[in-house]
């Protein structure tokens, strides 16, 4: 009975020193991941696993260095391991997420996204489970896969933070997945939080654009300080769509016949830059467009020929299908009235017609 004692005495003391020898090389690769040894961290954590093989902690970092280190297959067959024991664990499932979400399997990266959200998160981790679900967005977005992107964001919103750093983030997300009125919100909410964020109000200034609210579009533009090459092109294009649109209301009939032979002559301009330039060739569907227009070039000059009212609404239908038609053709680069003058068409609906 004493050797049995005795003997059971020291398999716990070895398997203590098992234990502190684990933790002692998990702190060594704790130390030298810190210096930017990665491979020393990773015989560090080696050593961890092989002593002490069952904790869940020194195998989640060696997976993670495993894939810092572009061991891939290694990471995921670690991992997967750790799934097979607990397969809802959130960091286990995560880890999984974003080493499939670097290779070519989008679909296995969003199941172990949705995995690690649906799994048993302690109600102290809510800000961590938020960033998880960010991240999902944040993929899903970049596959493209707007209609899952907006599902996921509209759970995102309904409780966040009043932090105007994650409301910029969010409306930006909800702007990329095509929701501009979303996004206008969270801006706005951003705002509200901090006036003068300058993100927040180039956001809001695009958001408002792409809802064709020029005036708040421009209200916003204006005051982003300092700007940059996408925020003065926003607010020069919403400028002209504001002062070049011929069907505003409260315009004199003088007013009217301006704007709409300034968007006649540049549509006009690049009709013929189109048609002349040599890297597009020949294009039968154009010339009817020119001789179109030069017919109502020349009705112009021709008194009493048309009301006042037909003679914008044509003009500015022209405008609008010989910018369209150029676009088509010829493509980029549009100069910004050219853009505001495809804006103003379908402002108005001229695209239905």
């Amino acid at each position: 009975m004493a050797a049995f004692f005795g003997t059971r005495a020291i398999a716990h003391d070895t398997e203590a020193l098992r234990l502190r020898q684990a933790a002692a090389w998990f702190d060594a690769a704790q130390h030298a991941s810190r210096d930017g040894n990665t491979e020393a961290a990773l015989a560090g954590l080696r050593r961890a696993v092989s002593k002490d093989p069952g904790n869940r902690q020194y195998r989640l970092a060696l997976a993670n260095a495993l894939a810092t280190t572009d061991r891939h297959e290694e990471a995921k067959r670690v991992l997967l391991a750790l799934r097979e024991a607990q397969a809802e664990d959130p960091d286990t499932n995560l880890q999984l997420a974003r080493l499939e979400a670097r290779g070519a399997d989008a679909d296995a990266a969003r199941r172990y996204y949705q995995n690690a959200l649906t799994a048993l998160w302690r109600p102290e981790l809510t800000e961590q489970r938020r960033h998880v679900r960010t991240e999902l967005i944040e993929f899903l977005l970049a596959h493209e896969e707007r209609a899952r992107a907006l599902s996921e964001l509209l759970v995102l919103a309904a409780n966040l933070p009043q932090d105007a750093g994650v409301q910029v983030r969010v409306a930006r997300m909800f702007l990329t997945a095509g929701d501009p009125r979303l996004a206008l919100e969270h801006y706005a909410s951003a705002l509200r939080l901090n006036p003068k964020s300058p993100e927040a109000l180039a956001g809001a200034g695009e958001a408002a654009f792409e809802l064709a609210d020029y005036n708040r579009a421009l209200r916003y533009l204006k005051a982003v300080t300092p700007d940059d090459a996408r925020v003065a092109e926003l607010r020069e294009v919403a400028r002209l769509v504001l002062d070049g649109d011929p069907l505003a209301p409260r315009l004199g009939a003088n007013e009217r016949r301006r704007r709409v032979l300034l968007a006649f002559d540049q549509a006009m301009r690049r009709l013929e830059t189109c048609l002349t330039d040599p890297s597009v060739g020949a294009n039968a569907s154009l010339e009817p467009l020119r001789d179109e227009a030069q017919a109502f070039q020349a009705s112009l000059g021709l008194p009493r020929r048309r009301e006042p009212r037909d003679l914008v609404d044509d003009g500015i239908d022209l405008a609008y299908r010989i910018e369209r038609a150029v676009e088509e053709r010829c493509g980029a680069p549009l100069a910004p009235l050219d853009r505001a003058l495809l804006l103003i068409g379908r402002r108005h609906g001229f695209q239905e017609q």
